[in-house]
């Protein structure tokens, strides 16, 4: 049997607490936005468009942008811990 997994939070599954969405901000204006990109082709354009986009519409400043060392891993414990401290909220892209 396969699983369909839905990205969104949204679909029906047992909530606990490693489960839960993180709250969203209030507003974007100003937020320190970290932005992780898995290494694979395209991420990276994908999500300096996103940073261009969430500067301008949002306002959105200072944006980091960070590259995982490697794409089929999790991100390292000490790049995730540097983000959280130096930003906002994180976003995390992929690209192929």
């Amino acid at each position: 049997m396969s699983a369909i997994m839905d990205p969104t939070g949204q679909s029906r599954r047992e909530r606990g607490p490693a489960f839960r969405l993180a709250p969203r901000p209030p507003s974007l204006a100003g937020a320190r936005l970290g932005l992780l990109e898995n290494g694979k082709q395209n991420a990276r354009l994908f999500l300096e468009e996103l940073a261009r986009a969430l500067r301008e519409r949002y306002g959105a400043e200072p944006v980091e942008l960070r590259r995982k060392p490697i794409f089929s891993a999790p991100v390292p414990a000490e790049l995730a811990a540097e983000l959280g401290g130096r930003c906002d909220l994180v976003i995390a892209g992929v690209g192929d």
